[in-house]
């Protein structure tokens, strides 16, 4: 096994183009540069591939957007043998759906951008399901779109949640990504009190079928990440790596927008046309951080940091004496029921969605947990590659704090120092002027601060109160008792 002699160092272990024909043409020595990218919110994994074509590969083939990808990178000493700790699509192949940017260097020579995807992506495109599935638990029924021959007929590793109920749907004709996701918006977590924030999402290691709440509550993260500046010496190759390239807070507090989102407060009214009756419920942000049925799950609620666990919001009185989640107004859901009906929803007529939860269950608090989500404390940051990072990973980063804030200089910031979870990633890798560079680009979000808002007549907490982030130790934790088929 190769030592890390820099930071961002990779190695490309195989890179090949499987040609419609059965042509495999090796293009490790062609490659200009690797973008993967990984996102909770979407489906499936996408990429481009940058080559340099001295060999007249697009027309000799030829390219037609339809090749197989064959591809494996990994980091030195973090397991190159290691199939967890590499990014490895040997036995999986991407598939090729986009040929763009083809530039002419000179008569010899010509650079070309390949767009590629996963096979179960292209495939979902193709066809569609036309199914009814009775009273199933909701990752079983997932289980079988993905494995399923004659749908997406996945071999990947399926990471699932259990969930809380279990689901009569009736597919009318749909993609098998899009029932995928019509199904996890209805589900409520077993084990992190009826969450209602399942997501389905690919990475490198496979596919995901699991809550936010879920992620949040890893009690390791995968590394810690500081800001420094200066020399930090050539030699120190670890220190390199847990340094910051560059950061940027993107995320800014909109409170119009976030009471529109229904992020504070919101009423969702059940009208029953049959009995002529009309159900109020309502939803409130504050009561996501009490004890007991209605806690959800922050980056720093695991028991371990539960004290660091603050809203974004400061629980403050308006002019007229009121809290931001007094108006439940601000966003208003209705919903036509049949309580005679099994499930209560009239709407099964149309959507042929069941729904034996009722949405009186889900609605307000899925709705708001994601709006906190886009009105989190969001930052852009690049670090040093490494192929064992993934969207949905939790990581640390610590901030220096302001003198005037801490006198000793030991904590890091209140509001951006802490635990992040990673929402979107890029794996970034280039070749040029003799080296290798492998950089990952990650929007990483906090949906909580460590050191509560002011609010009337509350000042700021006294120094010793804010806790050293440095207490959080760098992991190679997986995702706990993983779960696969």
């Amino acid at each position: 096994m190769s030592k890390l002699q820099y930071a961002g160092e990779y190695i490309i272990d195989e890179c090949k183009i499987a040609s419609t024909s059965g042509e495999i043409i090796d293009i490790t020595q062609l490659v200009s540069s690797i973008n993967i990218f990984e996102d909770i919110f979407k489906t499936a994994l996408t990429g481009d591939i940058a080559i340099v074509d001295t060999n007249n590969l697009v027309t000799s083939l030829p390219i037609i957007g339809q090749e197989k990808l064959i591809l494996k990178l990994s980091t030195p000493q973090v397991g190159v043998a290691d199939r967890s700790k590499s990014l490895d699509f040997t036995e999986h192949p991407l598939y090729i759906y986009k040929i763009d940017s083809k530039v002419e260097v000179n008569p010899q020579t010509s650079a070309f951008v390949l767009s590629f995807t996963t096979a179960e992506a292209v495939r979902s495109n193709r066809i569609r399901v036309s199914q009814a599935f009775d009273g199933e638990p909701a990752k079983d029924i997932i289980q079988k779109i993905i494995r399923d021959e004659d749908l997406l007929n996945s071999k990947k590793e399926f990471y699932y949640e259990e969930t809380a109920n279990n689901y009569k749907f009736v597919s009318p004709n749909m993609r098998p990504f899009d029932f995928i996701n019509s199904i996890a918006k209805r589900c409520l977590s077993s084990e992190y009190n009826f969450a209602p924030t399942f997501l389905f999402y690919e990475t490198c290691k496979g596919f995901y079928f699991r809550t936010v709440d879920s992620m949040m509550d890893r009690k390791n993260v995968r590394a810690v990440f500081v800001s420094e500046t200066g020399n930090l010496g050539d030699t120190n190759v670890l220190r390199h790596m847990m340094n910051m390239i560059d950061h940027t807070v993107v995320g800014s507090t909109n409170v119009m927008m976030n009471m529109r989102k229904g992020m504070y407060a919101s009423n969702l009214l059940m009208i029953d046309l049959v009995n002529k009756t009309v159900e109020n419920f309502n939803y409130n942000y504050f009561e996501s951080f009490e004890e007991g049925e209605k806690q959800d799950k922050h980056v720093d609620s695991h028991k371990d940091y539960a004290s660091d666990s603050k809203p974004l919001a400061s629980e403050c009185k308006d002019d007229f004496g009121n809290f931001l989640v007094d108006y439940d107004q601000s966003t208003v859901y209705m919903q036509a029921v049949d309580r005679n009906q099994p499930g209560g929803l009239l709407s099964v007529r149309h959507t042929g969605q069941y729904d034996y939860t009722g949405t009186d269950s889900w609605l307000q608090r899925r709705k708001g947990r994601f709006a906190a989500m886009d009105a989190a404390i969001t930052m852009n940051i690049t670090v040093h590659g490494q192929t064992s990072f993934s969207a949905g990973d939790m990581i640390g980063i610590n901030i220096p704090a302001k003198k005037s804030r801490v006198a000793d200089g030991g904590a890091g910031d209140p509001y951006y120092s802490g635990r992040y979870l990673i929402t979107k990633l890029r794996h970034k890798f280039t070749r040029g002027d003799g080296q290798s560079k492998h950089t990952c680009h990650m929007q990483v979000v906090r949906d909580t601060v460590r050191e509560a808002y002011p609010a009337n007549g509350v000042s700021f907490k006294d120094a010793e109160d804010v806790e050293v982030i440095d207490q959080l130790i760098p992991t190679g934790e997986e995702d706990p008792n993983p779960t696969t088929y």
